[in-house]
């Protein structure tokens, strides 16, 4: 992950710079934690958007049971 400026967004999306919202070492780590977790979401979502998966983020090809519940 690149290193963040202390003046620039924080990414965790609250809406304050990075100095003043996880800008000290513990906080770091949970922002840094946040922003793997968003990062993975918009993977999937993508995925999803270009039908790689299934929406219960099972890969095309595999057996998701859920689907075929409803299906």
């Amino acid at each position: 992950m690149p290193k963040i400026g202390r003046n620039e967004p924080c990414p965790c999306k609250q809406g304050l710079k990075f100095k003043h919202c996880h800008g000290d070492v513990v906080k770091l780590e949970e922002c840094k934690h946040v922003a793997r977790v968003r990062m993975a979401e918009l993977i999937v979502e993508e995925k999803l958007k270009k039908g790689m998966v299934c929406k219960h983020g099972v890969t095309k090809g595999e057996h998701c049971k859920e689907c075929k519940v409803e299906g």
